[in-house]
C-alpha cells in the first residue's frame, strides 16, 4: 500500500514538474482553476440541474403510478380459469404493458441523461470561453485544473482523491473566483462564501 501511494505521489510530481518546466521554458504564467467550485456556484447550471432532478422525480412517480395500474390489472387475471382464452389474452396484455413501460422508462432515462450531459457541456464550454478570455487578458499560457476542497483524513476515498490531485501546490495564481464572476450569477447559498 505504501509503495502504491509513493508511486502515485511520484507520478503526480512528475506531471506537475513537466507542466511547470514546459511553461517556464516559454516564460508563460501558469494558473489554477477549481472547476468543481465553478460548477457548484453557477446559478444557471444549478437551476438546470434542479430541473433535471425534478423531471427525474416526476418520471419516477409516473412510472410507479403506471406500475400500480398494471399490477391492479394483473390481480384481475386470477378471476379467470387457468388456460382459458380470456386469461391468456389478459396475461398477454399485461406482459405487453409491462414491456412497453420498461422500454419507455429506459428511453426517458436515457433522454434525461443526455439532457444532463448537454447542461454539463454548455456550462463547460462557457467556462472555457471565460478562462480563455482571462488567460489572454492576463498573459496566462496554461490553466491547470485543481481541487481546492478540504480533505477529511479519516475518509479513505477523500485521502486517495487528494493524493491523486494534479496540483500539489500553487501560489496565488488561482483563477477560480474570476471565472465564477465571469460565468454569471451565483447561487444564493454560496454567494457569500465565495469572494
Amino acid at each position: 500500500m505504501k509503495s502504491l501511494i509513493s508511486s502515485i505521489a511520484l507520478a503526480v510530481l512528475a506531471v506537475s514538474s513537466f507542466a511547470s518546466a514546459a511553461v517556464a521554458q516559454d516564460g508563460g504564467i501558469v494558473a489554477v482553476l477549481d472547476v468543481a467550485k465553478v460548477f457548484k456556484v453557477n446559478q444557471s447550471f444549478d437551476s438546470e440541474m434542479k430541473k433535471i432532478k425534478q423531471d427525474a422525480e416526476d418520471l419516477k412517480a409516473q412510472i410507479q403510478q403506471e406500475q400500480e395500474a398494471i399490477k391492479a390489472e394483473a390481480m384481475q387475471i386470477s378471476q379467470y380459469e387457468a388456460g382459458s382464452p380470456d386469461r391468456n389474452k389478459m396475461e398477454a396484455a399485461v406482459e405487453q404493458k409491462q414491456a412497453s413501460l420498461r422500454t419507455r422508462a429506459r428511453q426517458a432515462e436515457a433522454d434525461l441523461l443526455n439532457q444532463e450531459a448537454g447542461i454539463y457541456y454548455n456550462t463547460y464550454m462557457k467556462m472555457q470561453q471565460v478562462v480563455g478570455d482571462l488567460a489572454a487578458k492576463h498573459g496566462i499560457s496554461m490553466v491547470v485544473r485543481f481541487d481546492g476542497g478540504s480533505v477529511d483524513p479519516d475518509k479513505r476515498p477523500e485521502v486517495i482523491k487528494a493524493v491523486n490531485r494534479t496540483v500539489v501546490f500553487h501560489r496565488d495564481i488561482d483563477l477560480t473566483n474570476m471565472v465564477i464572476n465571469g460565468m454569471g450569477p451565483r447561487i444564493a447559498e454560496t454567494a457569500t462564501n465565495v469572494k
